[in-house]
């Protein structure tokens, strides 16, 4: 008998017998959530799924005639006489349960998985400085081209609305097939109304656009600072009575505001993809924190409590994340996506997000403190399907 696809991704197995005491088991399965593997005679997947209650969703599978919960599930599938094994793997949080899930159904159907998941796709936007003609466009892969990448963003339209903002707020050439004529292409639209410098047409060099192309990817990496010092400068021409130039500098400061706030506000380079995220543990008061790097997820301690030394669990978390490489592929761009789905969804359920650059041992205790506010997942007498996949 060959071992299931994933098998070492589950922690947990039980073999069914049709003809064998059902209630003992059951009684080897939690009520919980758990991503769960059902399997046939030859340890060959049949149906992959995320429930938030494992014992009643095999009851309700698996169960006899005489059960009311049982046959009449699937008029097509009688799984009663097609399952033999069944896998699985306790979660606690709905992000924990995405990412096994997504790792599960990768390694079980690994032909059919991406269009049959549903999971989102992480949006960046990207910009070769370099480049003879440079632009800014939106992307979900993140790892064919040279450059600087930008995100996450929630969607396609936020991405978008990015890169219109950059645009306006360094007077940038909105249309390629003007920009790639420069500089012999007369100037476009947008020159005549005094909102782009005019590589188009030779009011400035290409050597001097493309430098321009890179400072504003290096104001949207780090737009703070930026603000600082453009605050600075307004400041001091209104103390010097330059009133008209200050009134400019604050309309300029109040776009460039817009950077790391509302859509934009997880936006960074994609080199800092970090995050330490605090979720939930299987009991009331505990927590699992997962280290979040550029294409990976990965659980590396558990709390029972708020921790007492968090100088030893920082360094935990500086040491796992200095060991973790940054090449992505694309089962790497598929976890970003269930990352900055999470990112954007409500605090109030999904966990604590912590940028790695600003983790220290005071807002470690706080995530964890944070954490615990948080409305925990309610128990369910049902089988609470949340994700399903099955053999063709």
């Amino acid at each position: 008998m060959t071992a299931t696809p994933a098998a070492n991704l589950f922690t947990s197995h039980a073999e069914f017998d049709p003809a064998g005491d059902f209630e003992s088991f059951l009684k080897l399965v939690p009520a919980k959530w758990a991503i769960y593997l059902m399997a046939d005679v030859d340890n060959r997947p049949v149906q992959l799924l995320s429930v938030k209650n494992l014992r009643y969703s095999l009851k309700r599978r698996l169960g006899g005639p005489g059960d009311e919960d049982g046959v009449g599930l699937s008029k097509r599938v009688d799984y009663r006489e097609l399952i033999r094994h069944v896998y699985w793997r306790r979660v606690d949080s709905a992000f924990e349960a995405d990412v096994v899930y997504l790792e599960a159904a990768r390694d079980t159907f690994p032909q059919t998985y991406r269009g049959m998941t549903g999971f989102r796709p992480a949006w960046f936007v990207h910009v070769n400085p370099q480049t003879t003609y440079p632009r800014y466009t939106r992307t979900i892969e993140p790892t064919h081209r040279t450059g600087v990448y930008l995100g996450p963003l929630e969607d396609k339209h936020a991405a978008q609305k990015l890169v219109h903002l950059v645009e306006s707020l360094f007077d940038l050439c909105r249309d390629y097939s003007i920009l790639i004529e420069s500089p012999h292409a007369g100037p476009c639209a947008w020159k005549q109304m005094g909102k782009c410098v005019g590589p188009c047409d030779g009011t400035i060099s290409l050597e001097a656009y493309r430098e321009l192309v890179a400072h504003s990817a290096a104001v949207l990496s780090d737009p703070h600072d930026h603000v600082r010092e453009q605050t600075r400068r307004m400041q001091q021409a209104a103390a010097e009575l330059r009133f008209e130039t200050a009134e400019k500098i604050k309309t300029y400061v109040e776009q460039l505001a817009q950077l790391g706030k509302g859509p934009f506000r997880h936006v960074r380079p994609l080199k800092d993809f970090t995050w330490l995220s605090l979720q939930r543990g299987p009991r009331d008061g505990t927590a699992k924190l997962f280290l979040v790097t550029p294409g990976r997820v990965e659980e590396i301690a558990g709390l029972i409590a708020e921790p007492a030394k968090a100088s030893d669990l920082l360094r935990l978390v500086l040491e796992s994340a200095t060991a973790r490489g940054a090449a992505i592929d694309q089962p790497g761009i598929e976890v970003m996506g269930i990352v900055s789905h999470h990112l954007f969804q409500a605090k109030a359920v999904h966990g604590v997000f912590l940028p790695l650059a600003d983790v220290d041992e005071k807002s470690i205790a706080k995530a964890f403190r944070d954490l615990q506010k948080q409305k925990a997942q309610e128990p369910t007498a049902g089988e609470g399907v949340v994700k399903e996949l099955q053999a063709m």
